[in-house]
């Protein structure tokens, strides 16, 4: 048994076996469609209103890819800033620290209000929430370099930007493709929120739009839809991860990255 089947076995029978206890007790309490349909009618639905569906799911996958980047490239870049300047890693990061602890639902409505509603409130939303944790893990990353290898690769006359790029950079490959994992499930996240908020499109949209009709299977598949697409990007940060930082087992960048 190869080790990514036996990766993909257990998650997959728990899953199997909790719809198949879903459906039968469902069922066989005679519970409304309106209250809890069973797995088979939200699968029934996606297939169903297949076309709606993928029509609200594009914008949202497009907003949390593009949120998701952005935080990704700005946390690198920050990171290297602080990492490379002593005035302002201790003047800007305690504010990026600070910035953490206001909840991004809360400012949702006052980013409608600068913004409007449309996309810009979203990747925005996007973007802040999942900026974070790009940040601290690829600033953990660059500064957690052993000051033994540093000072050997200025013995032999390593520039700066060679002992960034041959030291600092690999050293923190796996911090930063764990913050990655962490920034791409807040992206959606941010996305989702700013569309119950200031959107007329978008799964969030759907979601909130499904639940005044009270269309709980249309909910249900709208949601299971998310998960699936939101398990595809994290599964493809994973393949990239493997094939980036191949001298490490993908388990130990996973804890790595703190």
């Amino acid at each position: 048994m190869s080790k990514h089947f036996h990766d993909a076995f257990w998650p997959t029978l728990f899953t199997v076996v909790g719809l198949v206890v879903w459906e039968v007790l469902v069922r066989a309490m005679g519970i409304r469609s309106i209250i809890l349909p069973p797995p088979s009618e939200v699968f029934v639905t996606m297939v169903a209103r297949y076309d709606l569906l993928w029509a609200h799911l594009w914008p949202t996958l497009y907003l949390t890819v593009l949120g998701f980047l952005l935080a990704v490239v700005g946390g690198i870049l920050v990171a290297i800033v602080i990492t490379y300047s002593d005035i302002l890693r201790r003047g800007f990061y305690p504010v990026i620290v600070v910035s953490q602890v206001i909840p991004k639902i809360a400012i949702a409505p006052l980013l409608v209000v600068w913004f409007g509603t449309g996309t810009m409130s979203c990747l925005l939303l996007a973007f802040l929430i999942s900026f974070f944790p790009m940040t601290i893990n690829a600033a953990m990353g660059f500064q957690s370099v052993d000051e033994d290898i540093q000072r050997m690769a200025r013995t032999f006359m390593g520039t700066r930007w060679q002992i960034f790029w041959k030291v600092r950079m690999p050293n923190a490959m796996p911090y930063i493709f764990a913050g990655m994992k962490i920034s791409i499930t807040l992206a959606i996240i941010g996305v989702i929120v700013a569309e119950f908020v200031a959107s007329q499109e978008g799964i969030g949209y759907l979601i909130k739009l499904a639940g005044g009709l009270l269309d709980t299977p249309l909910m249900l598949a709208a949601i299971t839809v998310l998960s699936i697409a939101g398990l595809a990007l994290y599964w493809l940060i994973v393949v990239a991860e493997s094939r980036a930082v191949y001298w490490q087992p993908p388990a130990e960048a996973i804890g790595g990255g703190g």
